[in-house]
């Protein structure tokens, strides 16, 4: 998964999101970046080339926060989560039948949408939660450039 920091023209951040409708909710869920990994690939090269097929856009710095266990109850599952700034709009690439609707918000809307229920998915909540604490100060990141 991927947070990705756009700086707007006022100098507020903004957020890179996605609204996408999953089948088994039979609803439209907003979302950051994320998909799986293809075999062999790092989690890096996989955020990379995620944020840039799902948004068209690139990123100059990128940090990872963590690693999430979705659903530890009866999966291995596991997503890593990765910020990235210095973004370049480009080109999308989605994948055949992969349709999602990239848009910006601001966090405070993004804190509002998760207190009130729309924003439900658990790797967005989590990456919510490291936005918090990275823009409050709590928390630190170490970005590097992109290679």
């Amino acid at each position: 998964m991927v947070i990705p920091l756009l700086q707007a023209d006022d100098g507020e951040i903004r957020l890179v999101l996605e609204r996408q409708f999953r089948y088994p909710l039979n609803r439209v869920m907003i979302e950051f970046p994320a998909g799986k990994l293809d075999p062999g690939e790092d989690c890096f090269t996989c955020a990379q080339r995620e944020l840039r097929e799902e948004t068209g856009y690139t990123a100059t710095s990128w940090a990872r926060a963590g690693l999430l266990h979705p659903v530890i109850a009866y999966s291995t599952e596991f997503i890593d989560i990765w910020f990235a700034r210095g973004l370049m709009a480009g080109e999308r690439h989605l994948d055949a039948g992969e349709h999602l609707d990239v848009f910006t918000a601001t966090l405070t809307e993004l804190l509002q949408w998760c207190r009130d229920g729309i924003v439900t998915d658990s790797k967005t909540l989590t990456a919510t939660l490291w936005l918090q604490n990275v823009t409050s100060g709590a928390w630190q990141l170490n970005w590097s450039d992109s290679p």
